[in-house]
C-alpha cells in the first residue's frame, strides 16, 4: 500500500493495512453516496487539487477509467443503478471540475461553487443528470492517454 502524501492523519491505516494482509478478496472505499429520501442519486469521487486543475483532471480521469478503484467505483454506481461522479476542488471551492464518467473521454465541466449547488440540487433520483448547459459551465477537453 502506498504510503499517504501531504501530512494528513489517516485513521483508518490500521485497519485497511491488516485487512489488505488477509490475501482474500478486496476492500474499497467510496468517498460518497448522494441520497435523495431513501434513493441513491450517484457515488461520488472526490479529488482535492493544489495546484493544476487540467492535469489534475487528466491523471483523475484516467486513473478511474483504467485502474482497480475506478473499475470497482463504477460497479458500485452500477448496481445501485446510478452514474459515478468524479468532482475535483481547491480548498476554496470556488471552482469544481465535474464529471460524469461513463466513458473515457466523458469531459469535465467547470463550475462555480454555486452553479455546482444548484446543478446536485436539481438532480432527482431516476432522472438523467441535470444539463451542464444550464449552469455556467465550461467543457474542458482533455485527451486520454493512449
Amino acid at each position: 500500500m502506498k504510503p499517504r502524501r501531504y501530512g494528513f492523519d489517516d485513521t483508518e491505516a490500521p485497519y485497511r493495512e491488516w485487512r489488505y494482509e488477509w490475501g482474500v478478496g478486496a476492500v474499497h472505499d467510496v468517498d460518497q453516496i448522494e441520497w435523495r429520501g431513501n434513493k441513491p442519486l450517484c457515488v461520488i469521487e472526490l479529488t482535492r487539487v493544489k495546484h493544476d486543475m487540467t492535469r489534475t483532471e487528466h491523471a483523475v480521469r484516467d486513473r478511474l477509467w483504467r485502474q482497480f478503484s475506478g473499475r470497482k467505483l463504477r460497479c458500485i454506481a452500477r448496481n445501485l443503478g446510478v452514474p459515478f461522479v468524479v468532482v475535483i476542488y481547491d480548498d476554496s471551492l470556488e471552482e469544481l471540475s465535474v464529471c460524469l464518467l461513463d466513458a473515457e473521454d466523458a469531459p469535465f465541466h467547470r463550475l462555480s461553487k454555486s452553479s455546482y449547488q444548484s446543478w446536485l440540487s436539481r438532480w432527482q433520483p431516476g432522472s438523467p443528470p441535470p444539463s451542464f448547459s444550464s449552469e455556467s459551465s465550461m467543457p474542458t477537453t482533455i485527451t486520454p492517454s493512449a
